[in-house]
């Protein structure tokens, strides 16, 4: 057999087991996200109790899917076809979009709120957030979510919540993305992937919040929030 041909079959088959590994991790994470929407969360399991936290779990891969997730990447080849890169540009959009979010966390404390994945979370004081607020945010798109009473566009429905902090305690931090998107007016985002609508996220958000501000003993000090 002669080298072209050689290599041909060789890029054959490391895009074969790319797409396998990439595209089968990326619809079971797709299938995953689909059961965790469709669970039922008790609300009274939500609500803000003394000395009580409540931590909210994004879906996450199962050990399988996570090592046909690595076989996928281990195989992506440095000499593709045009054709092949193609196939990958396109796949690589599906499945950063099935992933994003995976095994994060919400954990709702009595004096603040955490988020993002186990050992990186960033941790925001409720005493220091003066607005939460619901809003859809697309590919190329971000629409803020009707107030009470307002009529509110079907289409627009929210999955995801600003909030802003008091910038006379707190000096926040944003990241070169956030600047460069004019990310200015708020100062973090909870992407909602917990499997609860996020009109009732937003209520238990405030929830919490109203309790923490009206608990006598809560503290009130400067800090440098990371959202």
């Amino acid at each position: 057999m002669n080298p072209p041909a050689e290599l041909l079959l060789l890029t054959i088959a490391m895009l074969t087991v790319y797409v396998l590994g990439i595209g089968g991790s990326t619809a079971g994470a797709i299938r995953i996200r689909e059961r965790w929407r469709q669970r039922t969360i008790d609300p009274a399991s939500l609500a803000p109790l003394p000395g009580r936290e409540v931590v909210l779990s994004a879906p996450s891969l199962s050990p399988w899917l996570r090592r046909l997730r690595l076989v996928g990447w281990a195989a992506f080849p440095a000499w593709v076809t045009p054709l092949a890169v193609l196939v990958m540009v396109a796949l690589n959009a599906f499945y950063f979009t099935a992933m994003q979010n995976m095994g994060e966390e919400l954990t709702l404390a009595q004096d603040a709120f955490s988020m993002g994945p186990p050992r990186k979370t960033a941790r925001v004081r409720w005493v220091h957030v003066t607005e939460f607020t619901g809003a859809r945010v697309g590919a190329f798109s971000a629409t803020k979510m009707s107030e009470t009473g307002e009529w509110q566009d079907p289409r627009t429905k929210p999955n995801v919540i600003f909030y802003r902090l008091n910038r006379a305690l707190v000096t926040p931090r944003k990241t070169a993305l956030q600047r460069l998107l004019g990310f200015t007016y708020y100062d973090g985002i909870i992407r909602n992937a917990f499997g609860i609508p996020t009109e009732q996220l937003l209520r238990i958000l405030k929830d919490w919040q109203r309790q923490a501000l009206e608990s006598a003993d809560l503290p009130i000090r400067p800090m440098r929030a990371r959202p």
